[in-house]
């Protein structure tokens, strides 16, 4: 037999397997979460970010669309408040649920 076969034979005859380490389980599982998450917050600045940009790019623009027209504003405000009712109605949805998640997944894997 040559040096491996031997170091696995006893290997397999030396009985019960070595100790576990309850703590040390648990610290690389906060770690592990720990990355988890300054991942996820990381993504979540960054889409904060780029929205808080594109609203300071567009303040002028929408500046002028409300001084123009206070009429699309009400309309928009009503736009709001009725896409904010449907939302829970259009959750329980399947499809729309899979597609939120889906989305999701894709901003936060």
């Amino acid at each position: 037999m040559n040096d491996l076969e031997t170091r696995l034979n006893d290997a397999l005859h030396a009985g019960d397997p070595p100790a576990r380490d309850p703590l040390f389980r648990v610290e690389t599982l906060v770690r592990l979460e720990r990355a988890r998450f300054r991942r996820q917050v990381r993504r979540t600045l960054a889409v904060v970010g780029v929205l808080a940009v594109l609203a300071a790019v567009n303040v002028r623009l929408i500046d002028s669309w409300v001084a123009a027209n206070d009429q699309r504003v009400w309309t928009a405000a009503l736009a709001a408040a009725a896409t904010l009712w449907t939302i829970p109605v259009v959750m329980t949805r399947p499809r729309f649920r899979m597609a939120v998640r889906a989305f999701g997944r894709l901003l936060y894997p």
